[in-house]
């Protein structure tokens, strides 16, 4: 009997250590782990600078065009939007709960949609139900409300619109090779841009591994020639492509109205000049 009781006192102190050791275990892989909040700002308003408030502290502030990317603790947390000069919320108040994920926000001075939702190993998921948006408790004559908001459910089946357009596109383009997008032409600027910047995200992580040009270089020589921002000629597509360094060069255009409204890209190969990629989807 005595024996009998020693080997359950030997068994119960060997659960208790195993149960010590993997809490530890757990809270270590807890802390090291953690998530990102990617915000892009996709408006043309050059006249303004706007805050990303997380959680209600100041994270940073983007100009046009830009993107930044800001670590935050896995748990619940809140986003919004401001302007730099003055205490004023521009956009409401997202909620989102985050677990080892990245989340992708697109902004713009009067509103904040989530477009895309990943684990930080980079296998997409679906945004779930806990992406809400609600009203903030600041007073309400400081927001400024869009008429025109975009659910995140329409972004995200818009986004999956432009990604078979971008998987049509490339189909022919060789794995690892050079590829710039020169511009997205709208008639809506802050979609254009938009369009472009996703295009940009899906070049950089395709399968395909494609080396992406950095935009910046497209438009210091686009601004040191003077040359607008606009639909381009082949031989000039193709003259930049080669000034670049780049094996294929990659256009868009957004046009039509209502269920007419089509997203159309086009990539040419630089070295022949010949069109070997075109998509065309409705948008």
């Amino acid at each position: 009997m005595v024996k009998l009781k020693s080997s359950f006192v030997r068994i119960a102190l060997t659960a208790a250590v195993l149960a010590v050791v993997t809490s530890v275990g757990a809270y270590a892989a807890a802390k090291k782990s953690g998530s990102e909040v990617v915000v892009r700002r996709v408006d043309s308003n050059n006249l303004i600078r706007l805050r990303v408030y997380i959680d209600g502290k100041n994270a940073g502030s983007l100009k046009v065009g830009e993107t930044s990317t800001y670590k935050i603790k896995n748990g619940d947390h809140t986003i919004y939007v401001g302007f730099e000069d003055y205490q004023a919320r521009s956009t409401e108040v997202s909620q989102f709960t985050a677990f080892d994920e990245r989340f992708i926000f697109s902004i713009t001075d009067t509103s904040i949609v989530l477009v895309r939702q990943e684990q930080i190993a980079g296998a997409s998921v679906p945004v779930v139900q806990h992406v809400d948006s609600v009203a903030a408790a600041a007073p309400e004559e400081t927001a400024v409300q869009d008429e025109n908001f975009t659910s995140s459910a329409e972004i995200q089946a818009y986004v999956g619109t432009v990604q078979e357009a971008f998987n049509v596109a490339t189909k022919s383009v060789k794995k690892g090779a050079k590829i710039t997008i020169i511009n997205v032409e709208s008639d809506v600027l802050a979609e254009g841009d938009f369009v472009l910047e996703e295009l940009t995200y899906m070049a950089v992580h395709s399968p395909k591994k494609f080396v992406v040009i950095d935009r910046r270089k497209v438009e210091a020589y686009r601004a040191a020639n003077h040359q607008p921002l606009t639909r381009y000629e082949n031989d000039y597509l193709i003259s930049l492509g080669e000034l670049l360094g780049a094996s294929y060069v990659m256009t868009g255009r957004l046009n039509g109205e209502g269920q007419f409204r089509r997203l159309r890209i086009r990539v040419l190969d630089v070295k022949t000049g010949i069109l070997v990629g075109s998509a065309s989807s409705p948008l």
